[in-house]
């Protein structure tokens, strides 16, 4: 039987792979740069302790008053930029209908004028360049909860990515352990790493639809 929508090998698929080791523990490090396709993604742990993976950067946070964005908070500053993020408000709820829960979901309503805004750019301890501040070029209007600050790296940007550490991070896997996503849902940013000791190995495989 076969997987509705998909093509049934009628072409070659390559496994291509990204496999390493962490270079120097507690530091962070590019596993993997933006793809501008991807149909899956194998990330295994074959060391004795934990690593944690970062997938794309951490949302930050929107701060409303009286239904439009005043500031946002930075949570992921993320390494090896070489453009300045995007930034996106989503979801937020409308002021002109009567529900809030879940308004800071990104697939929730947003209002009829959402916020924009831009990431203020600087040098990185890591590599490249990192996210200081995100600036508001209009707060919105008529929000009736913080809305979703997606931050992404741009997309002719390969390398920007967040910064997982030994507390943070989309992904832990722990020793021996593994993580996939297939064709169903597969992301496409790029992927780092955090190990706490210098020479843990990974496995890190992926294929292109």
């Amino acid at each position: 039987m076969q997987l509705i929508g998909s093509r049934g090998q009628q072409q070659i698929d390559e496994l291509y792979d990204a496999s390493g080791t962490i270079t120097a523990g507690g530091t962070p490090q590019l596993v993997l740069p933006q793809s501008k396709t991807r149909s899956l993604l194998v990330l295994e742990n074959l060391s004795a302790e934990d690593l944690i993976f970062q997938i794309g950067v951490r949302p930050a946070t929107a701060v409303l008053t009286n239904g439009v964005v005043t500031s946002v908070t930075v949570n992921d500053a993320g390494f090896g930029f070489q453009l300045p993020a995007d930034v996106l408000f989503l979801g937020g709820g409308n002021a002109g209908n009567a529900f809030s829960d879940g308004g800071t979901m990104p697939d929730w309503p947003a209002p009829n004028r959402p916020a924009t805004g831009y990431a203020v750019m600087g040098s990185s301890a890591i590599s490249g360049l990192q996210i200081n501040s995100i600036g508001i070029y209009d707060g919105g209007a008529r929000y009736l909860a913080p809305p979703f600050v997606h931050v992404r790296a741009n997309q002719n940007d390969p390398t920007g990515v967040g910064i997982p550490s030994a507390s943070t991070g989309i992904l832990l896997v722990p020793a021996g352990g593994s993580a996939s996503f297939d064709a169903t849902m597969c992301p496409t940013s790029a992927v780092s790493v955090f190990g706490s000791v210098t020479g843990q190995a990974f496995t890190c495989k992926w294929a292109v639809s």
